[in-house]
């Protein structure tokens, strides 16, 4: 190994060092902060804590660390974490505390591996770099994606729910009433828009008016079809139309968006297929004219 090279990786070991011992002394020096275990992120912490085993094991430490890192966050930051942990449906009862313990955990864990990986392989320490800075993007990465998944899950079930609801102010129901009836009726009580109608519920039982638990709706769930279907029904609530012909008028209207999404989607797939089917042909064509090349370079 080259002189020059040894140097640049025992500076990137260094610094690494130095970063994570500021990082210890800054955890230890840190003003610990309560833990909050109430509301429905106490509930999903407790759920998670019975049917995600890894998280039982974790939580303990994830807990130790939260209370340190309480001091260091920033209220834009904290505000950032929270938002993606609502939309994501509280994932695990996790706050934004918990999101930087679990990055830090990650990301201790990764260097490690990478440390392990670049001493036993002799391939250098800067692939325990790469993998310090992936742990510890990685469960913000886990959560954006969550948030992401849920909620086209609730813009492809909205459409059919809306159609519920329909029958029941048709048969003579209130809004929170034909609410409840898509809650009781649902086949899997842990689908996020059930999730989301059931919070709507419950904020419509606390005094909440219907104008503000649907605008909170819209802010955990920010799709298209749900502040459209919001926007629908404030504006029926203020106007005095009758609500069950503009959520039908809605429900068609999330369909149409839908089935033009599909068909937009399946253009852009065609598009990106040929480049892939291009070097499939390519290929095909060498492995058919290169034994035929072989042979006539031989015969000549």
């Amino acid at each position: 190994m080259s002189l020059p090279l040894l140097v640049l990786q025992l500076c990137v070991l260094v610094a690494f060092f130095a970063s994570v011992s500021l990082l210890v002394f800054a955890l230890l020096s840190a003003p610990s902060m309560p833990p909050e275990r109430l509301g429905l992120r106490g509930f999903k912490r407790m759920q998670g804590l019975r049917n995600q085993m890894w998280f039982a094991h974790v939580e303990p430490m994830m807990r130790w660390l939260s209370m340190r890192l309480g001091g260091l966050l920033s209220p834009e930051l904290r505000e950032k974490l929270n938002l993606q942990i609502t939309r994501a449906g509280d994932m695990l009862g996790l706050s934004a505390e918990d999101v930087i313990s679990l990055s830090v955990m990650s990301a201790f864990l990764c260097g490690a591996w990478g440390v392990s990986y670049g001493y036993l392989t002799k391939s250098g320490y800067l692939v325990a770099v790469v993998a310090f800075c992936f742990g510890a993007a990685m469960p913000y990465l886990q959560i954006h994606n969550s948030a992401a998944n849920r909620v086209r899950s609730i813009q492809r079930a909205l459409p059919s729910v809306i159609d519920l609801m329909v029958l029941g102010l048709g048969a003579g129901l209130d809004f929170a009433a034909a609410v409840r009836q898509v809650i009781d009726h649902a086949g899997r009580a842990d689908e996020p828009l059930i999730e989301e109608l059931r919070l709507l519920l419950q904020e419509l039982q606390l005094g909440r008016t219907r104008k503000q638990a649907l605008q909170q709706l819209a802010h955990r769930a920010p799709g298209e079809a749900v502040r459209e279907l919001v926007q629908a029904v404030i504006q029926s609530e203020e106007q005095g139309t009758p609500l069950a012909a503009v959520l039908a008028a809605q429900a068609a209207g999330s369909r149409n968006r839908r089935s033009v999404q599909a068909e937009e989607t399946a253009a852009k797939v065609t598009t990106r297929l040929m480049l892939p089917l291009g070097l499939l042909f390519l290929s095909v064509m060498l492995l058919i004219i290169s034994p035929m090349i072989l042979k006539v370079r031989q015969e000549f």
